[in-house]
């Protein structure tokens, strides 16, 4: 069969001024037609005058570039000349019977064929409003009957005017483009009644197969249905969901012949089947939000109507998802990572943002107005992004969320940011002094055991002081200068000062220049293995009472036997209030002087470096204005980190011995436990048995009183010692 030709019209206010068929086939060539003023262009197709569905434009400098739907390629099927140089319109007949203007299919005002830059394209289809009636057009004087009349026949008026001379052209057009096919054919045709023979008539008396569309029908398929708008698009399975509230169908019949679609009770239009039995269809009219059941039916010329098509059931889905959150933003460029705080301060570039949103949606991550990207939530809304690097500065960062269908929450509350990738500046050490206010010179040797650091440098800033290689503390600027004394006395000898700057941020600046000054004490330190200095000056001070917090909580305890396994102490004693204490301790392979102020109370104190294993005597020498004025007794100390080995009993031995222990301890599962006559400074103090049960146990005594079990043999026994220096 053939597939009813498209023809165009040039209407002037209501004369018919000029009519031509489009181009049929790859070969064809565009029609041209000459734009006039205020003009429309109404395009129709077939005997009831029918517009084309959609439609696609382009604008060529001037000229407007028609093409019509199925055209491969860009090749247009029509070209108004000089379009853009005078007002015009394309115009077509819905199936109300009125005229609709065409309008671009996405609802942008420029995307309007008028509106088009040169070069632009934009798909058009027929708008709800009726631009004008089909009623009241004439045929200009001296028209000359073309082909194009066939399809414009549907017009009352244009028949009307055209008299015997339109149906002349009409059969002599029907006669040139219909071939004609064989008798039983064309009695299938006929066959069905009235309606049924004038449709076979008009293709040949009956002879041929009754017409386009005249023959047999058959139930349709709806074999697929296309989502066309938003941020999901593609195909929408029967049952799903969709925000296109005009998604496209599309299926199977006849060729020839009309599909109807239906939305439950209500028909919602009709699509033609292509010659290789194909259909689409996309309403016009926006479908509500809810639940919808397609069905299709056929029907040929004859106005026969096929049962109808399996159920095609979606729901249009309109509603937003509610608004996503950012919950956190964290600077993993360092490890353990940082959070960064809203309207903070970050140097990680790369930050990595988590949140809540709908389940199983798209999280769109945007920064000042630009898309960085999106995420996916799992079953329970939560999502990470991790940006490629953003730029230095302001980030207004905004997330939305899109669910499964397409529909788009608002934007979620801002989380505002400012990356800081650079450096800061070092303007170094400015000055040093000491208590009286004197200046120390680089280079210079002064016996002030706490100088005062002073420098410059922005708000906020922390001045990390280092002194030979080591941070000993820090300072943050305030009125663009800093000022830092140490909270404890600088060891006596060589010190090499710089500082670092690190602002909030978090980048740090390269060290800056070293300040070298010599911290005289008037006490000279001692080598290891030496004898502790005894200046002949009376006792005038203790060492008091020894720390350490090697423990889970990291509290203080006094020390045991003068012995720690913690290698760092704190030391204790007492003084006259303002007095240096210098504290050397001696070991036999390593020794330290270290030195402190005595405090208001008459008390100090001092928190030792770590410290190898070594046995200590220490004693503190005590200066005023650089004499020494006194010194405390001696004292010692051991530094043993090193636990004991494990001692080697064998199973088979204790239960050989013992013939198996019956002092479990409630609590410990304790295998061995002190009784009356047990031996003293056991070096296994316990052995733990590991989710035993003991069955027909018998209890006895040992021969030094430690209560036993019988009945165990040793593959029952998982032993766990635990040992303790004596």
């Amino acid at each position: 069969m053939n597939v009813s030709p498209v023809s165009v019209a040039v209407i002037d206010k209501k004369t018919i001024t000029k009519a031509e068929v489009l181009r049929a086939g790859k070969e064809g060539k565009a029609v041209k037609v000459q734009a006039i003023a205020n003009g429309k262009y109404l395009l129709s197709q077939g005997n009831d005058g029918m517009a084309p569905e959609n439609i696609t434009v382009r604008r060529s400098g001037k000229n407007l570039l028609v093409m019509l739907e199925g055209r491969e390629g860009s090749e247009p099927d029509l070209i108004i000349e000089d379009f853009f140089d005078k007002s015009g319109t394309l115009i077509g007949k819905a199936e109300d019977g009125n005229m609709h203007a065409y309008v671009s299919t996405d609802g942008d005002a420029e995307h309007e064929a008028a509106a088009l830059e040169d070069g632009e394209t934009a798909a058009l289809a027929l708008s709800e409003g009726v631009a004008d009636s089909d009623s009241g057009y004439v045929l200009a004087s001296g028209f000359e009957w073309s082909p194009a009349l066939i399809a414009l026949g549907g017009l009352a008026a244009i028949a009307a005017a055209a008299g015997l001379g339109y149906l002349a052209a009409k059969e002599q057009y029907q006669d040139d483009h219909h071939s004609n096919s064989s008798g039983s054919e064309g009695g299938a045709g006929g066959g069905s009644g009235g309606e049924g023979g004038d449709a076979g008539g008009d293709a040949g008396g009956g002879e041929g197969s009754g017409g386009a569309g005249g023959g047999d029908v058959k139930k349709p398929t709806i074999s697929g249905m296309t989502d066309n708008v938003g941020d999901v698009t593609g195909p929408v399975t029967n049952g799903g969901r969709t925000d296109d509230t005009t998604p496209t169908f599309a299926g199977t019949g006849t060729p020839g012949n009309t599909i109807e679609v239906w939305d439950g009770e209500s028909k919602i239009g009709e699509a033609k089947v292509n010659a290789d039995g194909s259909w689409s269809f996309t309403p016009q009219k926006a479908l509500t939000s809810g639940k919808h059941s397609i069905v299709t039916k056929e029907r040929n010329d004859s106005g026969i109507v096929s049962e109808p098509s399996e159920k095609w059931e979606f729901t249009v889905d309109l509603t937003a998802p509610a608004r996503g959150t950012i919950g956190s933003m964290v600077d993993d460029s360092v490890s353990p990572a940082l959070p960064i705080e809203k309207n903070g301060i970050t140097k990680d570039n790369t930050p990595t943002l988590a949140g809540k949103a709908e389940a199983n949606s798209t999280v769109q991550v945007w920064d000042n107005g630009n898309l960085l990207g999106t995420a996916k939530t799992d079953k329970d809304g939560n999502w990470r992004f991790t940006p490629t690097k953003l730029e230095d500065g302001k980030h207004d960062i905004s997330v939305i969320v899109v669910d499964e269908v397409g529909n788009k929450s608002l934007p979620s509350e801002a989380f505002i940011v400012e990356v800081d990738t650079v450096a800061p500046e070092n303007s170094g050490i400015g000055k040093i002094t000491d208590s009286n206010g004197d200046p120390i010179d680089d280079g210079s040797t002064t016996q002030e055991p706490r100088p005062t650091l002073e420098g410059t440098g922005e708000d906020g800033e922390t001045v990390l002081i280092i002194d030979n290689g080591q941070i000993i503390g820090s300072v943050v600027v305030e009125g663009g200068t800093w000022t830092y004394t140490p909270e404890r006395d600088l060891s006596s000898g060589r010190h090499e000062l710089e500082t670092v700057v690190r602002d909030q941020a978090g980048n740090e600046s390269a060290p800056s220049d070293k300040i070298v000054i010599d911290l005289d004490t008037g006490v000279n330190p001692v080598d290891p293995g030496e004898e502790l200095p005894d200046p002949a000056v009376p006792v005038a001070g203790t060492i008091g009472t020894i720390f350490k917090d090697n423990n889970p909580g990291g509290i203080p305890v006094p020390v045991d036997n003068n012995a720690s396994n913690d290698e760092s102490i704190l030391i204790t004693g007492t003084g006259v209030p303002g007095d240096v204490i210098f504290l050397y301790m001696v070991g036999v392979s390593h020794s330290y002087v270290f030195s402190t102020t005595v405090g208001e109370d008459g008390k100090w104190e001092y928190s030792t470096p770590d410290l190898p294993d070594d046995v200590y005597d220490m004693r503190g020498v005590f200066q005023r204005d650089g004499e020494i004025i006194g010194k405390t007794d001696v004292s010692v100390i051991e530094i043993d980190t090193i636990p004991p080995e494990i001692p080697d009993v064998g199973i088979s031995s204790i239960i050989e011995e013992l013939s198996v222990i019956d002092l479990l301890a409630i609590e410990e599962n304790t295998l061995f436990a002190e009784e009356k006559g047990a031996e003293e400074n056991s070096e296994i103090d316990q052995a733990r048995l590991s989710d035993m049960v003991f069955e027909e146990v018998t209890p006895a005594l040992s021969a030094n009183g430690v209560a036993v079990h019988e009945n165990i043999s040793e593959a029952d026994l998982s032993l766990h010692y635990t040992t303790q220096d004596i």
